[in-house]
C-alpha cells in the first residue's frame, strides 16, 4: 500500500473520531449513529484526497 494511502486513511479515521465522536461528547450532545454511518465513508474519501494532495506538495528534490 502506498504511503499516501496509509496517511490518508489514518487522517480520515482520525478526523472522523474527532468530528463525530469527540466534539459531540465534549459538548454533551447525543451521538447519532445514522450520521456516523453516513460520515465515516465521507471522511475516508476526504482523508484520501488530503493524503494524495499532500503527497504532491512534498519537499522538492534539490539537484
Amino acid at each position: 500500500m502506498k504511503s499516501w494511502v496509509k496517511f490518508g486513511i489514518g487522517w480520515g479515521i482520525f478526523m472522523f473520531f474527532i468530528m463525530n465522536i469527540g466534539f459531540p461528547l465534549w459538548d454533551g450532545e447525543k451521538i447519532d449513529i445514522n450520521k456516523c454511518l453516513f460520515m465515516f465513508p465521507l471522511w475516508i474519501v476526504f482523508g484520501l484526497l488530503f493524503g494524495y494532495f499532500s503527497r504532491k506538495r512534498g519537499p522538492k528534490k534539490q539537484i
